[in-house]
């Protein structure tokens, strides 16, 4: 039926239909109206907070706090709607007072569903804003959870930046504490270590190298003292066994002892190279012997000539030897202890000197780490500066911060739902309804309406086509549908006013709102002044 488009039957076909259409579209937009009517109000109250940045220059002042602000903002939004924090609000304001059968856990559900964050960045990425939203049936409500909101956020960052900065302050403070105590107690450690080794000492090692050398020159002019000493007592003894000798040492050499002086020193030489069988030493003991008799004849010769005055004399003499053979002895003990004070001297810095480089491994690894402490230590105190600084940031407000620029208020009109858009969208469901009722009316019908149903039908030209002649009953039926028509379609709109005027906006500030966005005030204006009415 609808496969040739033609205008005039497709309006007749829809004057024909229009009841249908009418019932329709009336009963899909009631539902729409209905539905704009019934629904319940929702009001949104924001609140916009701009999150500046630090007021001081940051190469001057540097805040310890460096969490990133979105960061921050999505850990503040996980606290805010935590299940108590929202119960707690909600009894607060009594949000669902009007709903004493809401459970806890539908509350905060509620709650959860009514609260909206959003942020964005601002100018690229150098500035960031973010809003918060609350929407409640009751506008006051509304604004005055958004503004709780608004409060607590607030709080909470100021709360968790002052947190951090005291956290880090209180860090380093420990920190240097404890380095503190680590280097107080490893300083105790290297005095303790130095006193209890203070004979293998590094910096001494210099000084007692120096006393090795002078103890070991003691040491030679001692045992050459002592070999003199030990000399001069074998000289002495035997001068003791034949005192006579020392009287003789003071007269000059006989012939006789010269010679056998001479052959004893000769053969001192020989000796070195000639053993003691050779020919020429036999030789030379064998004249030493004569010698000895010859001086041993001598000397009973000038004994017998001698008499009480050369006893006296060798008396005197051995009482002399005596006395030297017993100083000798003293000093020959005193150069002992000497040389032994000397020794265990030497021994104790021979000891000292080879446990010199252990000590001073040791002592290196202490000081090792008690540089590496010191500079912790340092590293530590400067930050507790800079932290103490960045702490009196966040406590006076002067690092990073949030501003409200916007405050919550109370909504005016509702956000939800729109009943205008709902109206509208009736409007179209009715007549997009009815239309399609009456075309799946007319796909249905098979019955032959036109001439050209009738050429379809019999596949041939007809020679002429009688038009429908109405009725009476048929006219007074049009004129009905048409006024009915037209009265439907007045109280329609005069109905789409009311609702209008009830329940989105009054009609005469939607009327000054369209003035405004059309400027017809302007363009009236300027009419009545080129006219010059």
């Amino acid at each position: 039926m609808l496969d040739t488009l033609d205008p005039r039957f497709l309006l007749s076909i829809f004057l024909r239909r229009f009841p249908i259409f009418l019932m329709t579209a009336v009963l899909i937009f009631s539902g729409f109206a209905a539905a704009a009517v019934l629904l319940p109000a929702t009001y949104t109250s924001r609140a916009q907070i701009l999150v500046e940045s630090q007021q001081i220059p940051s190469d001057l002042v540097q805040s310890t706090v460096s969490s990133m602000a979105q960061e921050r903002l999505r850990i503040i939004q996980q606290r805010l709607m935590t299940r108590e924090n929202l119960l707690d609000i909600a009894n607060e304001y009594d949000i669902f007072d009007d709903r004493p059968d809401m459970s806890p856990t539908e509350i905060v559900s509620a709650m959860r569903r009514s609260t909206r964050f959003r942020a964005r960045r601002l100018g690229g990425r150098s500035a960031l804003s973010f809003t918060v939203a609350f929407s409640a049936s009751n506008p006051r409500v509304a604004a005055r959870v958004a503004s709780a909101y608004t409060t607590r956020i607030l709080e909470d960052n100021l709360k968790m930046r002052t947190g951090l900065a005291a956290d880090t302050y209180e860090f380093f403070q420990q920190e240097s504490e404890r380095l503190a105590g680590e280097l107080t107690a490893i300083e105790t450690e290297i005095v303790e270590f130095k006193r209890s080794n203070r004979d293998t000492l590094p910096e001494t090692l210099g000084f007692r190298n120096s006393s090795l050398d002078r103890v070991q020159q003691r040491q030679q002019l001692k045992d050459r003292e002592l070999a003199d000493l030990q000399q001069k007592r074998k000289t002495l003894l035997e001068m003791q066994q034949t005192p006579e000798q020392l009287l003789q040492t003071k007269r000059e050499r006989t012939q006789a002892e010269r010679q056998r002086r001479q052959l004893l020193a000769r053969r001192d030489l020989r000796t070195a190279i000639l053993s003691e069988q050779h020919p020429e030493i036999r030789a030379l003991d064998t004249r030493i012997l004569a010698l000895d008799r010859v001086i041993e004849k001598e000397r009973e010769a000038r004994e017998v000539t001698s008499g009480p005055r050369f006893e006296a004399a060798v008396s005197r003499q051995l009482d002399r030897v005596n006395t030297e053979i017993e100083l000798t002895e003293q000093r020959l003990a005193q150069l002992e202890d000497e040389l032994s004070g000397l020794e265990r001297r030497e021994s104790e810095l021979e000891r000292s000197i080879a446990e010199t480089p252990n000590t001073q491994m040791a002592l290196n690894s202490l000081q090792r780490n008690y540089a590496n402490l010191q500079r912790q230590y340092e590293n530590a105190r400067s930050k507790l500066a800079v932290s103490a600084t960045g702490e009196q940031l966040e406590l006076k407000q002067q690092a990073e911060r949030f501003e409200v620029i916007e405050q919550p208020q109370v909504p005016a009109n509702p956000d939800k739902p729109d009943r205008f858009m709902i109206l509208v969208m009736g409007l179209g469901g009715g007549a997009g309804g009815g239309l399609g009722l009456i075309v799946l009316l007319e796909i249905l019908n098979r019955a032959v309406r036109r001439p050209a149903d009738v050429i379809s039908a019999i596949d041939q030209q007809p020679l002429a086509v009688i038009p429908y002649i109405y009725t009476d009953q048929e006219l007074k039926r049009r004129v009905r549908v048409k006024w009915t028509l037209i009265i439907g379609s007045i109280s329609l709109v005069v109905a789409l006013l009311a609702l209008t005027h009830i329940y989105y906006l009054p009609l005469d500030l939607i009327a000054t709102q369209m003035m405004e966005k059309t400027e017809i005030d302007a363009v009236l204006e300027l009419i009545r002044n080129r006219l010059d009415l």
